[in-house]
């Protein structure tokens, strides 16, 4: 599946490579980027992420080893709005420069997410708040269950720094400026940088086709409740994600690689679930045993992370123990109950009985769980 970014920014165009850095770690590199910015934005982007192959972009790609000549970003994917003149727009400063910058992110938005073998990642981390609330406005419009959208945050001491554009390799000594304006000086390695998926509910089923065939701001729209007679979890090791229904969350390759292989032991289990919820089902498992399926979760996270787990942590997925365990199991299930309400708690992982007997498995009823492995 094609990953398009598409992104606002303004005058400080970090938050593309600091979120392309964000992607790469979590296995997610892209395939196309567009840019929504105003003129002076746009000259920010060339200058600084492009310039002629020698940017921030390239220098981001060569430093990671990613092969930037397979990303489509180029200068015709610089998208600024214009006025009734046919001229690129300086700044957002009326209701005129809003109704442009709303109608670009909705022209932009339906033709990029017009292929279902694409995935539109809408990244609302840059450029005025305007700018935000527009093309969050045309996600909910015209996005689908494979789109996210994204905000990327960065330790507060390195946001918006001019020499920084992501964590090098090699880490380097920056000057910085606290609260007060006094300089000091930190090194990049303690960067923080996390991406934020930000929930979002989607109109496009029931939109109308002329709706969908082009870029017109809906007047009114009513949003009904999407009722489905039966609903599944399938969990998509190759998209990293875990669906219910219309629902789709992305997953952590750590915390899907445990999670699908208590989906493994169950689907491998043709039990029904016990009438009396008091009672353990077979399939739970002891943690020593559960920890005799350690080459198989090094497996899955491989698979899912496509790459091998040479070199992880001794105390990350690969090498599990009682404590990581249970630190695990409590991402995985917030994760779960976070995307999908209460339906979360059937694939959730749940302890049975008192330590240091407890049983760990997931309580769903098999043909109601699919793991696809492509």
């Amino acid at each position: 599946m094609q990953r398009i970014l598409l992104a606002v920014s303004g005058l400080n165009p970090q938050v593309i490579t600091e979120t392309l850095y964000c992607l790469h770690m979590e296995g997610r590199a892209v395939d196309a980027i567009h840019i929504i910015t105003t003129r002076p934005g746009k000259d920010s982007v060339l200058t600084g992420l492009l310039d002629s192959g020698k940017g921030k972009f390239y220098q981001f790609c060569d430093e990671y080893e990613l092969a930037a000549s397979s990303v489509d970003f180029h200068p015709d994917n610089i998208h600024v709005p214009q006025n009734t003149k046919g001229q690129e727009l300086d700044d957002i400063l009326s209701q005129e420069d809003n109704e442009a910058l709303l109608e670009l992110s909705l022209r932009l938005t339906a033709n990029l997410t017009s292929d279902d073998r694409s995935a539109v990642y809408f990244l609302v981390a840059g450029g005025r708040k305007t700018m935000t609330s527009c093309l969050s406005f045309a996600a909910q419009i015209y996005g689908r269950k494979q789109d996210r959208i994204y905000h990327v945050l960065v330790s507060p001491e390195f946001e918006g720094h001019r020499e920084f554009w992501y964590p090098p390799i090699e880490s380097r000594l920056l000057k910085l400026h606290d609260k007060n304006g006094e300089p000091f000086y930190k090194e990049t390695r303690y960067a923080s940088m996390q991406l934020i998926s930000i929930p979002f509910l989607s109109l496009r089923k029931h939109l109308p086709d002329c709706l969908l065939a082009g870029p017109d701001v809906p007047g009114a729209l009513m949003a009904q409740l999407v009722r489905e007679k039966e609903r599944f979890f399938i969990l998509s090791l190759a998209g990293k994600t875990v669906a219910y229904g219309s629902l789709q969350m992305d997953n952590k390759p750590a915390h899907l690689a445990l999670l699908a292989c208590f989906a493994e032991i169950r689907l491998h289990n043709s039990d029904a679930l016990p009438q009396d919820p008091a009672d353990c089902p077979s399939w739970f498992l002891g943690l020593e045993e559960f920890f005799t399926q350690q080459e198989r979760i090094t497996a899955l996270y491989e698979t899912i992370r496509g790459t091998n787990a040479g070199g992880m942590s001794d105390t990350g997925i690969t090498n599990l123990n009682a404590e990581n365990f249970r630190s695990y199991m409590s991402r995985v299930n917030q994760s779960l109950r976070t995307a999908f309400g209460p339906a979360g708690e059937q694939l959730a992982i749940q302890p049975w009985g008192k330590r240091p007997s407890t049983r760990y498995g997931i309580r769903i009823e098999k043909n109601r769980l699919r793991l696809n492995h492509e």
